[in-house]
């Protein structure tokens, strides 16, 4: 049974338009007691510039999935960032958390052979050093919430698990090693963009205190969709198709069998390709069967992605026409000459999407990264502008 401590996140109220995440109202610190979990792929960059973009997406759902698996009778908050991911999790379960996140790193060597970093903070540590924590629930549709994060005690958490001093204290440490993916599920095509390219953008604001940064992140949020039109999302129903490459099954193979070859990996690979094919006839006959409901599924995945969320940085993936893209960089670049704020911002031409099933019918959600690089990428342009603020 879960105690009051650790039903922090599910007993919150939720918020129902994006815009309100900017307000400061809509959050509430989390508990002292509760830990940040930051992973993070190694060298992703360099992954992603040798077109390994879907392997480091995969590891980076798959780190949320693990951790869900390994105490599912917890609600807990989680931001998938692209290369990596961010999660609030009780103190009280780390017992179970720990086994979990090294069989992740076991996994990311073993099958994708790419290093994964895993640190865990006490929301108290940061609290102490003057970096708070908040959190809201953001619904998007009927069936999925979001997690959406205040504060600085994120982008503080992020520092110190990878700072070289500061990384080691930070570390799951040595131990049993065990993970659970199930429900990690990587079968959708490209999804192309409807109006010429899939941005992926990131927003820091440069404040000096919580309000005046919560008021530039409202501002940077009524002007994008003034500029996309109240439009922007990037999974519409006419774009989802279900992948009939078998190159395309291989991220879900390597983590469920945790290989990258051999008999296992062959028969999860098979495995993923047959169901696929089953799922594909469902959607086009728009027939219920075997649990999985073909005449509505598309309309449900396409209200269940995350394309628009905040951890103490908005995130973004837009479809968007060359004209407003270049409107959106042109109000970025002139707020960041004011010293407003740094963005990174990614354009591709279509857009990844990695999913979490626990229920076919109604519980999924769907994680949104643009194609090629994506966040990733658009990281690289916001640390380079970093690194001059």
């Amino acid at each position: 049974m879960t105690t009051s401590d650790e039903r922090f996140y599910a007993e919150l109220g939720e918020l129902t338009r994006f815009e309100d995440v900017a307000s400061l109202a809509a959050y509430t610190p989390a508990p002292s007691s509760w830990v940040v979990v930051i992973t993070d792929v190694r060298g992703s960059t360099k992954a992603i510039e040798a077109g390994r973009y879907k392997d480091v997406n995969a590891l980076g759902v798959a780190s949320i999935v693990a951790v869900r698996n390994a105490i599912p009778d917890v609600e807990i908050p989680f931001v998938f960032g692209g290369d990596g991911a961010t999660l609030l999790v009780p103190g009280s379960r780390l017992d179970a958390i720990k086994p979990a996140l090294r069989g992740l790193q076991k996994t990311a060597e073993s099958a994708f052979d790419l290093g994964l970093r895993a640190g865990l903070v006490p929301v108290s540590t940061l609290r102490e050093s003057g970096h708070d924590v908040l959190v809201a629930r953001y619904r998007a549709s009927s069936d999925a919430v979001f997690a959406m994060f205040g504060g600085s005690g994120l982008s503080e958490a992020e520092r110190r698990v990878k700072d070289p001093e500061l990384g080691p204290a930070h570390e799951v440490g040595a131990g049993a090693a065990s993970a659970d993916f199930t429900g990690f599920q990587c079968r959708w095509q490209p999804i192309p963009a409807r109006h010429g390219e899939v941005i992926s953008l990131l927003v820091q604001a440069r404040a000096s205190d919580r309000a005046s940064a919560a008021a530039i992140y409202g501002e940077v949020v009524r002007r994008l969709e003034g500029i996309v039109e109240g439009g922007g999302r990037p999974v519409a129903v006419e774009g989802l198709r279900l992948a009939t490459q078998t190159k395309l099954f291989e991220a879900e193979a390597k983590l469920l069998s945790g290989r990258a070859r051999g008999l296992g990996f062959a028969w999860r690979r098979l495995q993923v390709s047959t169901l696929t094919s089953i799922g594909r006839v469902l959607l086009a006959k728009g027939w219920n069967a075997l649990g999985f409901p073909g005449a509505t599924y598309r309309e449900s995945v396409a209200a269940n992605t995350d394309y628009r969320k905040f951890d103490d940085t908005l995130r973004m993936v837009l479809d968007v026409s060359a004209t407003q893209r270049r409107a959106i960089e042109a109000y970025l670049a002139a707020e960041h000459e004011a010293g407003r704020l740094v963005y990174g911002v990614h354009a591709a031409d279509a857009a990844l999407m990695t999913c979490i099933i626990t229920d076919l019918q109604a519980n999924h959600v769907h994680f949104v990264d643009g194609a090629n690089g994506g966040y990733a990428l658009a990281a690289k342009q916001m640390k380079a502008q970093l690194k001059v603020a």
